[in-house]
């Protein structure tokens, strides 16, 4: 039934409706007067709608310096066919890691992975028609209300509050994959300026839109913020969108790409002992070294997690010692988030003064000065068995490189690591930087293993994945990235 004819039915037999009843009235009437703000039959009955977006990427403590925030430049294309329940998502990212081009595509029967870059196209059971673009759906206001008529009978209307000095209604939905949204509705316009959700590591997250337009009937937001914590962390700041054009080619799969090769499995948590007292630990992307020192242990890799990591290796090697160092190998906010874990343990931080205020903004208490062991250029811990190194790459102007001398072996974090079981990882700015770096070093190396990646690799994989590399150039057939 459209909401319209339910709301007038509703009306009409007022007098012998429930509360509860009631209550529901109250959503069909501000869901009625969204999607009357947002077109009505233009936007409901759409057959197609196509989204660009130009986009400024804050990278707050992702930065390669720890006291400034990077932002770099990427645009969006989201193509949903609403007739044939196809959908395709297409990114183009330029940061100070080089340039990246990807595409997600469901074409109705299969979701498909696709890099540019690589020139690698793959089928994904993952991306199906409702999960591809989701981030982007909620940085989109019009999107946001096609989520919310999906799943309109689980919407429930809020209070009335002030938002920006005017009045706003807010209702709560669910979103497949997502926290509820929240969504603040102009009582005046209907349109929407605003959607919260939770996030359980970081708080309420924010969705701010402005610049409202219409478009071939069809009303959006031309400018949107994405906040966490308060701050930018993405700021759309063009958009345009098309509604019933021609998307016949959108989801054409590149028939001259090679199938990348499949990825260990790492969704259980494993210990690999790499030699005498040296494990390798973690599942899915953290994982992390723990080196035996004969009476403590010292570990590198600091994703969050650490304390079930560490609790795997001593029931592995059966001992149970205590944790005394832990070196950070860069500041970056994810390789950092185990570090609270690692206080608890009672460890003290191997890091470079630089990097000291980031990891006690994971404490909920400063720790004292002598919790950190600061290295200047390079040190040497776990009895001889671990070196540092203090390097410069295009992801971090400090890194600490984890040699253990022993096993000729380099524990990398974010610059060469691989799960492919065959193959090597395409190259970047950041693994051409790290080669650089490490070349300059003259270690004798025979292997590198990942915090993300845990397929061996050695010296020579990684001059074979940087030898003669570019950045990625933007294909002919790609507007999304032309100049």
């Amino acid at each position: 039934m459209k909401i319209k004819n339910k709301l007038l039915a509703a009306v009409s037999c007022l007098a012998i409706l429930t509360p509860a009843v009631l209550a529901g009235d109250r959503e069909d009437a501000l869901i009625e007067k969204i999607v009357a703000a947002y077109g009505g039959d233009a936007l409901t009955k759409a057959k197609s709608l196509s989204i660009e977006s130009g986009i400024r990427n804050i990278a707050i403590g992702q930065s390669p310096s720890a006291t400034e925030t990077d932002i770099a430049t990427s645009k969006t294309k989201l193509v949903i066919d609403f007739e044939n329940q196809r959908k395709s998502f297409e990114s183009w990212n330029k940061n100070r890691g080089g340039v990246f081009l990807n595409q997600a595509v469901f074409d109705g029967e299969a979701g498909y992975a696709i890099n540019h870059g690589a020139r690698t196209s793959a089928v994904n059971a993952n991306l199906t028609f409702d999960g591809i673009g989701g981030g982007s759906l909620r940085t989109f206001d019009t999107t946001l209300v096609l989520v919310l008529l999906n799943n309109k009978d689980n919407a429930v209307s809020g209070e009335d509050v002030k938002y920006r000095n005017r009045m706003h209604e807010t209702m709560t939905f669910p979103m497949l994959g997502s926290p509820d949204l929240t969504i603040y509705v102009d009582k005046e316009s209907g349109l929407i300026s605003k959607m919260t959700r939770e996030n359980p590591a970081v708080g309420t997250l924010h969705y701010v839109f402005n610049d409202h337009k219409m478009q071939d009937g069809v009303a959006y937001a031309g400018q949107s913020s994405f906040l966490v914590a308060g701050q930018p962390n993405t700021m759309i700041v063009d958009r345009s969108i098309r509604v019933n054009g021609d998307v016949s080619d959108e989801f054409a799969l590149p028939e001259e790409y090679s199938v990348p090769g499949a990825n260990i499995n790492t969704s259980e948590m494993m210990v690999r002992e790499l030699t005498n007292g040296v494990y390798y630990a973690g599942q899915n992307g953290g994982f992390s070294i723990f080196v035996d020192a004969g009476d403590h242990f010292v570990a590198a890799g600091g994703y969050a997690g650490l304390t079930a990591r560490f609790d795997a290796v001593k029931a592995a090697a059966g001992v149970d010692k205590p944790l005394k160092q832990q070196i950070v190998t860069h500041h970056h906010a994810d390789h950092i988030g185990g570090m609270a874990e690692a206080a608890t343990l009672g460890a003290t931080f191997v890091t470079v003064a630089e990097h000291v205020a980031p990891i006690q903004g994971q404490m909920a208490n400063a720790l004292p000065d002598s919790r950190f062991e600061l290295v200047t250029g390079d040190g040497t811990f776990a009895n001889g068995k671990v070196q540092v190194f203090d390097i410069a790459t295009t992801h971090s102007d400090h890194y600490l490189l984890v040699y253990i001398p022993e096993m000729r072996l380099v524990f990398s974090a974010d610059h060469f690591s691989t799960n492919l079981e065959e193959g090597l990882p395409p190259a970047n700015n950041n693994m051409a930087s790290f080669r650089t770096a490490v070349e300059a070093l003259n270690l004798d190396i025979d292997g590198f293993i990942g915090a993300h990646g845990t397929r061996q690799l050695t010296m020579q994989d990684l001059r074979a994945a940087t030898e003669g590399y570019s950045e990625v150039r933007c294909p002919a057939n790609r507007n999304i990235c032309s100049e």
